[in-house]
């Protein structure tokens, strides 16, 4: 029996497609390679002022600070046995601040952007019965794109 999914009805986005064995998701620092994507939540941001009549009505919106936000969530797995997934099992890439630059995805290609921001967050998961997982949190916005310079 093959694994290889078999689409029946109308045509729907299911699961995550890989490109070239990237299991989903492709960064440009090469720190997601060989994580297996479960999960990828993508919502908009913003602040709004409302601006009120005497009698407390809303009359008026002002929206500002636009902004996207993820949640990318990962089985943590590695070429090179169980030692190198163990290895992986770790948040130091994903310390607040960090920056993580989206090359690839196929199944939300919203998520391409090179200036997702770590945010604070980021949580390992781990289970007797299930695999080691992997939380980050990321926030990107327009006028942060990078590290500030000197």
């Amino acid at each position: 029996m093959s694994n290889t999914l078999v689409p029946n009805g109308k045509a729907c986005n299911f699961g995550f497609r890989s490109n070239a064995g990237d299991y989903g998701i492709t960064d440009g620092a090469g720190l997601l390679s060989g994580m297996l994507l479960q999960s990828a939540d993508q919502e908009s941001g913003a602040d709004v002022e409302d601006v009120r009549a005497l009698q407390g009505d809303k009359q008026a919106r002002n929206w500002y600070d636009l902004h996207d936000k993820a949640m990318l969530r990962f089985v943590v797995s590695a070429a090179g046995g169980q030692a190198a997934a163990r290895a992986a099992t770790t948040r130091a890439p994903w310390s607040p601040g960090n920056f993580v630059v989206i090359t690839q995805c196929q199944s939300q290609p919203d998520m391409v952007a090179s200036n997702w921001e770590v945010q604070a967050g980021t949580k390992i998961v781990g289970d007797i019965t299930k695999s080691a997982e992997i939380t980050i949190m990321l926030e990107k916005r327009p006028a942060i794109t990078g590290p500030q310079g000197a």
